[in-house]
């Protein structure tokens, strides 16, 4: 699968899947509630989120797996309650299930691992050495699960993306892509601890990622000049995963305005900037990907 997948990479723009939240609000995930517990409790709900985006297109579908970290999942009651192995092989059967019976071929599993949620020091007090056990253990309970490769996504601390990294490369070869997450300033892109670019791009692959990008935080058209940035930079492939706008409260639900063939039309001009591989993330949906797949396809 390690071949597979990087000679997808190399003769064509892969498309990922999107957001996996949002989805789940929409399918009655309660305040307080952790997404991750579905895997477990309401199984059937994710996979519905994993077949909508392989019927959209999607060729790499992302494990709900996100907040599965002992250090994550601790941080609440509910989440205390919940066993690390089991919530991160469930994640990842449900989307070899679904890849199944969807009869298409082609299709990848990606273990999707987010941050902590905590923060190293000055501002906190996270540690490397709990960062990387934490990270270590996801990934080997993903790995045991037999996922095609690795997403760390959402990453705004470079030390806690190279933590993550680590933690999946003592456990497992296969593909890792690591994606940061940016706010868009007048001096340019900033994470929210101040790292640029630059330094992903410096560190990363130096680190041992085989792919590098960005997602989350900003909107579509916000994204293309940092795909430019990285481009201009590296010669690793790339990939992307904007959020479908700026989001607008709603009842104390996160809402979305922009329309999926908006953001179809960005992510072209994100492909056209010098991305390997586009997604969508927050507030993106089967509908976006499936706009997003149509204009890669079949050029509308």
């Amino acid at each position: 699968m390690k071949r597979m997948f990087e000679e997808l990479i190399r003769h064509k723009v892969v498309l990922f899947d999107g957001g996996m939240g949002s989805m789940l609000i929409a399918a009655g995930l309660g305040e307080g509630e952790v997404p991750e517990s579905w895997n477990l409790s309401r199984p059937e709900a994710v996979a519905e989120v994993h077949a909508a985006y392989i019927d959209a297109g999607a060729e790499v579908i992302q494990t709900n797996t996100f907040g599965a970290t002992r250090l994550k999942l601790t941080a609440s009651a509910s989440g205390r309650a919940l066993d690390v192995t089991a919530v991160n092989a469930a994640g990842a059967e449900l989307v070899h299930r679904a890849r199944e019976e969807s009869g298409r071929s082609g299709i990848f599993v990606a273990g999707d691992i987010g941050p902590t949620g905590q923060f190293f020091p000055p501002v906190g007090i996270l540690t490397e050495k709990d960062a990387l056990d934490a990270f270590r253990e996801q990934a080997k309970a993903l790995e045991a699960a037999g996922v095609d490769l690795f997403l760390i996504e959402t990453m705004y601390d470079i030390r806690e993306a190279v933590a993550a990294l680590r933690g999946v490369r003592e456990v497992s070869s296969r593909p890792v892509i690591v994606e940061q997450t940016f706010e868009k300033k007048p001096r340019g892109y900033f994470s929210l601890v101040g790292d640029t670019p630059a330094r992903g791009i410096e560190v990363l692959p130096a680190e041992g990622a085989d792919m590098i990008g960005a997602n989350c935080t900003l909107s579509s058209g916000d994204m293309i000049d940092l795909v430019s940035e990285f481009r201009n930079a590296t010669a690793v492939p790339l990939l992307f995963q904007p959020n479908a706008g700026s989001p607008e409260m709603e009842h104390g639900n996160p809402v979305y305005r922009q329309r999926p063939e908006e953001f179809a039309r960005d992510v072209e001009r994100i492909v056209r900037a010098g991305a390997n591989a586009v997604g969508g993330c927050c507030g993106t949906t089967p509908a976006f990907i499936s706009a997003v797949h149509d204009c890669l396809v079949h050029g509308r």
